[in-house]
């Protein structure tokens, strides 16, 4: 399991040229990448963003790139001095006026003249720097959210017999009741066993859950499965699904309860799923 908040960073160095890659991501249900940078290349903006979403996959993700390199004039001091001094002699022999050192550095050049220094290579190491640094802090983070997920899930699975036992004893607690309340009203004329029986059957078929509780035995078994499997690459969306299945079974058991008790046990339920819910929405 890999969380997708994560920070990370990476600084790459090349005569004289630093280039800084900061990553940032946060939560997501898709992909976003957005790219600050110093170097104002589109281009570059769209290297940064497609090695960022092939290692990421998921998140909204911020990366901002930061350039420091060499201000003001630089010059080859020895082509310089070497010029000058040839000047000098030129001026000498033809008693001319001696060169000054503005007009050679005119005939000289600096280097900022001479051919730039792609910036690719320097961006891609530090990129790259960046992005297994944000891995590492995802990953970490990720081993937390699995032992998390893990104890609500087994949270959910504890309650899973007391949901069973407090929804077979209602159909038994109903028959006593209905016929305490119909002697009531029969001022005190027996009912009969066939007129029980069909009045508790009837309505023991709608407050069953017979089947919500075995789909919700079977979406637990999954779900221990899915949090294991951490090498799935869409485990954040496969968990965001099956809780929301096993919400629906939660929410029907709820509707079909007419019980304190098991309304009570259906709202601890509900809890831990929102546990679950709140810690999968970080998970890649």
């Amino acid at each position: 399991m890999r969380s997708m908040t994560g920070f990370g960073i990476g600084t790459s160095t090349h005569e004289q040229i630093v280039i800084t890659v900061q990553i940032a991501a946060v939560n997501h249900r898709g992909l976003q990448v957005h790219v600050r940078s110093d170097l104002r290349d589109l281009a570059m903006d769209e290297l940064v963003k497609n090695e960022v979403r092939n290692a990421l996959q998921r998140g909204s993700i911020t990366v901002q790139v930061q350039v420091r390199q060499p201000t003001g004039v630089t010059f080859d001091r020895d082509r310089v001095v070497a010029t000058w001094r040839q000047l000098a002699q030129l001026a000498t022999e033809l008693n001319a006026q001696m060169p000054t050192i503005d007009r050679v550095m005119a005939m000289v050049g600096n280097e900022s003249s001479s051919p730039q220094v792609s910036y690719e290579p320097i961006l891609r190491d530090a990129l790259a720097r960046a992005i297994a640094a944000i891995t590492q802090e995802r990953d970490r983070e990720g081993q937390a959210l699995t032992r998390a997920c893990l104890e609500h899930a087994a949270g959910i699975r504890r309650i899973l017999p007391a949901l069973r036992s407090a929804a077979d004893v209602r159909a038994a607690a109903y028959r006593t009741a209905v016929q305490t309340r119909v002697s009531e009203l029969l001022a005190g004329q027996p009912l009969t066993h066939e007129q029980l029986i069909r009045e508790v059957a009837l309505y023991s078929e709608r407050i069953d859950v017979t089947e919500e509780l075995v789909r919700l035995g079977a979406h637990i078994d999954a779900l221990d499965t899915l949090i294991a499997s951490s090498q799935d690459d869409q485990l954040g969306r496969k968990l965001d699904f099956l809780l929301q299945e096993i919400g629906r079974e939660i929410n029907t058991t709820g509707a079909k309860s007419n019980d304190t008790a098991l309304t009570n046990i259906v709202l601890e339920a509900k809890a831990l799923i929102e546990q679950l819910k709140e810690q999968s929405a970080n998970v890649i």
